[in-house]
């Protein structure tokens, strides 16, 4: 009897401490777990799987969502920023959320402009968020009203994007109204440019997926960096950028037909008159 206690989560032993580990482990490998999965692969019922992520929970080592668990152990302690982007430093995403639309379905991208735009949804049960992103999902769910998906995937330390097999084939089943993307650079064929491959072919199936999409970017992000094509300008509906953006860009996009929206920084250098009254 003891053994059947403790195979079903209802006891803590070295079972439960065992699969909760396996859990972890899980977590730190895909970002997210789902809970039947989990059961398949522990080989134990899925309401036992459900009570040890309330544990796991409980001791702030992730955070349950829907069907499974995202991993957030030590974004929020470690991380505030995630929590609480300084939105004075990025005015691009200002403008991009007068673009949210009143409900539907959202994509936002990984990046601190990105970050700063999850601060900005409004806290509404019409709209639902999807991300790959674990700080913008951290940051879109402070608000209790709002829907937010984490896809999921393989961690990327750099900006705790995530991407793989498990976040395609996520994207494959679902619809997006309005996608905001981030960038690693546009290249001067006008093409839109992503760190590595494996960013490249979410990106890609961000932008074959979405009813409408936004570029959102600071200037430098604009910069010929990134490695991978994933998309051209022409694919985009609307590009939101400051206004030290370099004239070729812009040039790019109007040429591709592109709306573009430019937010002033006011960090202007003075000129003669001003600085000599």
């Amino acid at each position: 009897m003891a053994k059947a206690a403790e195979n079903d989560g209802t006891a803590p032993g070295r079972a439960a401490q065992e699969r909760r580990g396996k859990i972890m482990g899980m977590l730190q490998e895909a970002g997210r777990v789902d809970v039947g999965l989990v059961a398949e692969s522990l080989a134990v019922a899925e309401e036992t799987v459900r009570r040890d992520l309330r544990a796991l929970e409980d001791d702030g080592m992730l955070r349950r969502a829907h069907g499974g668990a995202i991993l957030v152990s030590s974004l929020a302690a470690d991380s505030p920023q995630f929590i609480a982007p300084d939105l004075s430093e990025h005015p691009v995403a200002s403008r991009a959320a007068e673009l949210l639309p009143d409900a539907g379905i959202v994509f936002i991208d990984a990046g601190e402009v990105a970050e700063a735009l999850a601060a900005l949804v409004p806290n509404e049960a019409q709209l639902q968020v999807v991300t790959t992103s674990i700080p913008v999902a951290l940051i879109a769910s402070r608000h209790p009203d709002l829907v937010v998906y984490n896809l999921g995937g393989t961690v990327d330390p750099k900006d705790d994007s995530q991407s793989g097999q498990w976040t395609r084939e996520a994207l494959e089943h679902i619809r997006i109204d309005t996608a905001f993307l981030s960038v690693a650079g546009v290249s001067r064929d006008g093409y839109l440019l992503a760190a590595d491959p494996k960013a490249a072919r979410i990106k890609s199936a961000v932008v074959a997926t979405s009813e409408r999409v936004v570029l959102i970017a600071e200037h430098g992000q604009l910069e010929l960096n990134g490695m991978v094509k994933f998309a051209q300008l022409s694919e985009l509906d609307c590009l939101v950028v400051d206004d030290r953006t370099s004239d070729f860009v812009l040039s790019l996009a109007a040429d591709a037909g592109v709306l573009v929206l430019v937010v002033e920084t006011q960090t202007a250098t003075p000129t003669d008159a001003e600085a000599h009254p």
